[in-house]
Parts: C-alpha cells; structure tokens; sequence
C-alpha cells in the first residue's frame, strides 16, 4: 500500500507540474529560418543580398545568427536582378506566417539592451515573405567582373576560407510590436521606438504607438564560399 500511495503521489505532483507550466506564446524565428535551410542574420537588413561578397565581422565567426559586412562596395559590382523561387516562397511564406517573440540576445543586438528592464515582450509579423536567389553561373558572373582591388581583397579572405557570396535570401516585410512593463514613461516608450528605428536606418518607419515597420529586409541567407 506505502508503494501504491507513492506512486500515486508522485503521479499527482507530475500532473500538477505540466498543467501549470507556462506556454510560449510565440515561436522563436531563428529556429524557424534555421529550419528551412538559412542562416539568421543578427539584424535583419536590406544589405547582403544575393550575390554579394561578404566576410564576418571580425570576432564574431560564422555561427548564425550572422554579422556580416562587405567585402566588395556592392556599388561597383555587378550583381543580376535575383530570381524569385515561387516554390520556395511558397513554402517559407507558410512556414512564417504568424508572430515570432525575439530573445533577449536578438533585442540586445537591436540596441535594447539598456532597457530591458522595461521590456516585457517584443513580436514580430512577417508580410510579403519572398526567397530570391542567383544562379552559380550569375555568382561567377559577379566575381569575374571585379575591379583588381577587389578581386585582390577576395582572393586574400578565400585563402583564409573567410569569403563568401549570397546564393539564396529570405525577404520580407515586418511589423515589430513593444510590449512594456507597468510604469515604464513616456520617455522609454520614445526611446524603446527610436532603437528599433536606428536599428534598420531609414527603411523603418515608426508610428505613434510602440511599433515599427521594416521593409523588404533580409532574414535568412544561404552562403557559399568563395
């Protein structure tokens, strides 16, 4: 009987410790970007798109999510339009539909690690969700008609196994909402609004409320070596 009761018991504490675990209430998009294929960009932006030639920022490797910065002023080279992959969107366009919470990492990198504090959740929705991509013939196309000074600064990232170029890119549009902590003031909802703002330059837009809307940023990248 002493077994039965504590058996019983233990059942009883499991059942009480699954129904009152929290729920997410939000899925993670990093893990759903790195689900499909691609490599999570630390801030989602309009630059390194297919066909650019890119390297890691110095000390922060190639473990997603990326910081990346040019090798090659995508000024002076001659990247194609990208294709659209109808098949593909379709699939990360289903894949990315519905809201996503950011970590405290992810918010960090958005220049909200200072208020924190203050910050009792940020989600984000995708809209117009597209994969564009180049093909190898249009990424071989884009190195050979590099300037020497280019081809040079290249050739010295390859031998290091540090240059890589965009084959494919998740893109969208987003709408990121700020949810604040009881007390917080005015002046932290301005300044909550302005970092998101400066996180993505003039491609936002901020409303009177605690929102933000990006467009056209890019979410995922699919890297090759070069």
């Amino acid at each position: 009987m002493r077994k039965v009761a504590a058996l019983l018991q233990c059942a009883l504490l499991l059942v009480s410790c699954t129904s009152t675990a929290p729920k997410e209430t939000a899925a993670n998009l990093n893990d759903e970007i790195k689900s499909l294929g691609y490599d999570s960009l630390a801030l989602p932006s309009t630059a390194y798109g297919p066909g650019s030639l890119v390297t890691s920022v110095k000390g922060s490797g190639f473990i997603p999510p990326l910081k990346l910065t040019y090798l090659c002023n995508p000024e002076y080279t001659h990247v194609p339009p990208a294709i659209v992959d109808q098949a593909a969107t379709s699939e990360t366009s289903g894949k990315l539909t519905g809201s996503f919470q950011l970590d405290a990492t992810t918010l960090a990198k958005l220049g909200l690690g200072a208020k924190l504090s203050y910050i009792r959740s940020v989600t984000i929705k995708l809209s117009n969700v597209t994969v564009e991509q180049l093909a190898f013939d249009d990424l071989a196309s884009v190195r050979s008609q590099l300037g020497p000074d280019c081809k040079a600064i290249v050739s010295d990232f390859s031998k290091r196994s540090l240059a890589f170029q965009t084959k494919q890119a998740i893109r969208a549009d987003v709408t990121y909402s700020v949810q604040l902590n009881k007390g917080a003031s005015a002046e932290i909802k301005g300044l909550v609004v302005q970092a998101l703002t400066a996180a993505f330059g003039g491609s936002v837009q901020s409303d009177s409320g605690l929102t933000a809307t990006g467009k056209g940023l890019f979410y995922g990248l699919v890297l090759t070596p070069v």
